[in-house]
């Protein structure tokens, strides 16, 4: 095991209790390469058999952001969310905790960005709306 998965590896050890609001909640998560996949915007918890509450999952997207904001805001993104979904889940999307392998300044995930699940509307824009625009499979950058 070289001493990068080391230090990987300790930044999460089973059993080490975090703070939701200061370790995870709105923490930008990326891939394996540190490209950026998403932001945390709520929590999917679980309870032991003790009652004690454990994070299964970190949920993103509009349908995960807009219960945390309420008022009007939230209404408002759960009306776009909604009207813009793709599939037929209307719930967040969801990345398991098994996949989680480090918790720091940003929280990395053992997926892929494209295999992550957390990009379909902007995936079927791209593909449906701005692939088919002249020129655009020549633009540059």
């Amino acid at each position: 095991m070289t001493r990068h998965e080391d230090l990987q590896r300790d930044r999460r050890r089973a059993g080490r209790a975090y703070s939701a609001r200061f370790h995870l909640l709105d923490r930008q998560v990326v891939d394996q390469d540190e490209n950026p996949v998403c932001k945390v915007d709520d929590l999917e918890l679980e309870h032991d058999e003790d009652g004690r509450p454990y994070v299964t999952a970190v949920l993103v997207g509009p349908a995960a952001l807009a219960p945390r904001l309420g008022g009007i805001p939230a209404r408002w993104l759960a009306a776009v969310q909604r009207r813009l979904k793709v599939g037929n889940d209307d719930g967040p999307a969801r990345l398991g905790i098994e996949y989680l392998t480090a918790i720091g300044a940003v929280l990395t995930i053992s997926l892929p960005q494209n295999q992550a699940g957390v990009h379909a509307l902007e995936d079927w824009t791209r593909e449906n709306v701005i692939g088919r625009l002249p020129g655009a499979g020549h633009a540059s950058g």
